[in-house]
């Protein structure tokens, strides 16, 4: 037979612990707008893939957390077993010299019947964790953005990465084109210092008026009128946001234009004076 050594031990034993606690610990979902769009990654305002690739992809990815979470439960229930077979004849020996009238066996039983519950209790926790793990259909995506800005703007690509899938092309195209103006909208007031009516419109789009038209939707019956009514209703939020978007732009070019104008005839002024008499 091989020899086996201790350090060989170590390093399996080592291996299998990392093992298990990735199988233990459940998946999270890191929140948009606390990370950042990372070099080379996928652009998160793209359409989002749709066709027999991408719905292959999103069902391996849900299979594979659906195994995941499997073995994680296998794993707490192993975990489970031997915690049994460690305690309860420890328990049983310390409770047989508690009766005995032995005050340290009855400090060990105290500390073991804590330990056990503590267990007890982790694992049942950790398990509740793994169950209600959120299952991830699309790679997470990632914003370039901080503060009160970042978090409408994180809170739009939500919205608009849980509705598109369920609506129909036109709808799915009308609702693409609404959130990236409401985007932009929400970039060109993010420095305003003065909640006005533009920067109002703009969150109030982000945070509440397409969420609930998406939601009246959903919980309408499917007909053509309601997808009408859907259509139309995304085109008044698209027009507004735009709106918003061309304004800032004119008032933009506005104030360049005349630091151009206070430019030149401040040098144009300073130039005069240097000229000999």
């Amino acid at each position: 037979m091989p020899d086996i050594n201790a350090a060989t031990i170590f390093t399996v034993a080592r291996t299998g612990s990392r093992v298990v606690r990735y199988l233990i610990r459940p998946a999270q979902r890191l929140p948009n707008s606390s990370i950042s769009l990372m070099k080379g990654g996928r652009d998160p305002w793209l359409p989002a893939p749709t066709g027999s690739a991408a719905d292959t992809a999103s069902r391996a990815r849900r299979a594979g957390s659906r195994v995941r979470r499997m073995l994680g439960l296998v794993a707490l229930l192993i975990l489970g077993l031997l915690g049994a077979l460690l305690i309860g004849p420890l328990l049983l020996l310390l409770g047989i010299g508690t009766a005995s009238g032995s005050d340290v066996a009855g400090i060990l039983l105290a500390l073991t019947l804590a330990v056990a519950a503590f267990g007890t209790y982790w694992t049942a926790r950790r398990a509740r964790q793994i169950l209600h793990a959120p299952e991830d259909t699309l790679p997470p995506t990632t914003l370039d953005m901080a503060g009160a800005a970042a978090h409408d703007e994180a809170a739009l690509l939500a919205t608009l990465r849980l509705h598109e899938r369920t609506l129909p092309a036109p709808a799915r195209a009308a609702l693409h084109a609404t959130a990236i103006a409401t985007r932009d909208a929400l970039r060109v007031t993010a420095h305003d210092q003065a909640l006005g009516r533009d920067t109002y419109d703009a969150q109030q789009a982000a945070r509440r008026d397409l969420p609930d038209l998406l939601s009246t939707y959903r919980a309408a019956p499917p007909t053509a009128a309601a997808d009408l009514e859907l259509l139309m209703q995304l085109g008044h939020i698209e027009r507004r946001m735009r709106a918003v978007s061309t304004e800032r732009a004119g008032q933009g070019q506005r104030k360049l234009e005349a630091h151009g104008r206070y430019l030149k005839d401040k040098y144009s002024l300073s130039e005069d004076l240097k000229e000999p008499k």
